[in-house]
């Protein structure tokens, strides 16, 4: 690969690409290179990889203290949160708690599931479902969910009784998000270029749209709690091990503000007819929590037995990295292609910082059909694949 980012090699500790590390580090370009990233090149006692993770039981305290309007724990918790003695983690829970909305006999909906119709997703609705409270999965199709990843989606919820919302923007302004994502390169702002290498070319307006339209649902169905399914590696995507979720209290205009606010300022510029996709709503009253720090993801091979006796179906045309996006093998090659490593290589590495002596992971291959299917969906001219490294 030619252009400023020729080095692919990564951290021999955790696997994180070197070519990201030192460019988010401020690393000089003339530096001496070595074969740690900077986070694993500090002392033990100086790394900070688990800001916060919680265990099933604060999962269900939390529950707890929302069905029981007087629960004695909101009390405590709002006194323990002001208790600097005590270690940070327990007071990142005090606040937690303490921000549990109360209950309301009239609301439509207790829990809004941030919904792809993927494994991951599809395994928290499964357990979510199942605790008592009023459920809505919420779904962005963005024009490539996999139509497999929509069936999985319609038939999980018709057996769990669960309303399932589809919202479907007009696939032009969509497309034009996306490219803002790839035509994002090293020639932009720094802020720039660290979001799209952070959160992916093709993710990162993805997200944000769904970010920013399911804080409109949220809001107009005034909803208690609003759960993500990304792993804890997503969480902690910020350089350094910490997380872009903010400890266990993420909330979300702090999401918002750091994860939609760059792509949302450069689609006014850019992309003005897209940019209203972006647009969110204030939701005071919804608690945004990552499922996956509060109940461990099992072996895959558990995950997926068990979301099969439901009637969930693996999908055959998304590639080697997810379960629900038939792009999403395109943007990962429009990363290796501008900077020579791709999202799920950082992801990864987070993980592996979370278990200390893990060793690096084994880099997903690139599916080469899903790749090119994705450029055709997507409508990319010969000149785009060309400049992507996409050939026929």
């Amino acid at each position: 690969m030619s252009g400023p980012f020729p080095d692919t090699s990564t951290c021999k500790r955790c696997g994180m690409p070197l070519a990201y590390d030192r460019f988010v580090a401020g690393v000089p370009a003339d530096a001496p290179r070595t074969s740690l990233c900077t986070f694993c090149s500090m002392p033990e006692g100086l790394r900070n990889a688990v800001p916060y993770r919680c265990a099933p039981w604060a999962l269900d305290l939390v529950f707890d203290v929302y069905r029981r309007r007087l629960s004695p724990w909101r009390g405590i918790a709002s006194a323990a949160r002001h208790i600097r003695v005590l270690p940070t983690r327990a007071r990142a829970f005090a606040e937690l708690v303490h921000l549990v909305p109360r209950p309301k006999p009239d609301r439509k909906y207790d829990i809004v599931v941030l919904y792809s119709g993927g494994k991951d997703s599809s395994y928290m609705l499964l357990d979510l479902s199942r605790r008592g409270f009023r459920v809505c999965a919420w779904m962005l199709n963005q024009g490539y969910q996999s139509p497999i990843a929509i069936e999985n989606a319609r038939r999980l919820c018709t057996t769990l009784g669960v309303d399932l919302h589809i919202d479907v923007p007009e696939n032009a302004r969509m497309n034009s998000l996306f490219r803002l994502g790839f035509d994002i390169d090293l020639r932009e702002t720094p802020e720039l270029v660290r979001a799209v290498m952070t959160y992916g070319s093709a993710c990162w307006p993805c997200f944000s749209t769904i970010a920013a339209r399911a804080t409109k649902f949220c809001s107009e169905n005034d909803a208690a709690f609003c759960f993500i399914g990304t792993q804890a590696g997503q969480n902690r995507l910020d350089y350094g091990g910490q997380g872009s979720l903010d400890s266990v209290v993420p909330r979300p205009e702090y999401l918002l503000d750091k994860f939609i606010g760059p792509i949302a300022a450069l689609a006014s510029e850019r992309a003005p007819g897209s940019a209203d996709l972006l647009q969110r709503s204030e939701c005071p009253n919804t608690i945004l929590l990552p499922y996956y720090e509060f109940v461990p993801k099992p072996p895959v091979e558990q995950q997926i037995a068990k979301l099969q006796k439901a009637g969930w179906k693996m999908p055959n045309n998304t590639g080697a990295c997810s379960t629900n996006c038939m792009i999403n093998e395109l943007g990962r090659q429009v990363m290796r292609r501008k900077f020579g490593f791709d999202l799920y290589q950082i992801i990864d590495a987070n993980e592996r910082r979370l278990r200390p002596g893990a060793g690096p992971a084994p880099v997903a291959p690139l599916d080469a059909h899903a790749v090119r299917r994705g450029a055709e969906m997507l409508k990319l001219t010969p000149e785009e694949k060309a400049g992507y490294g996409i050939h026929a």
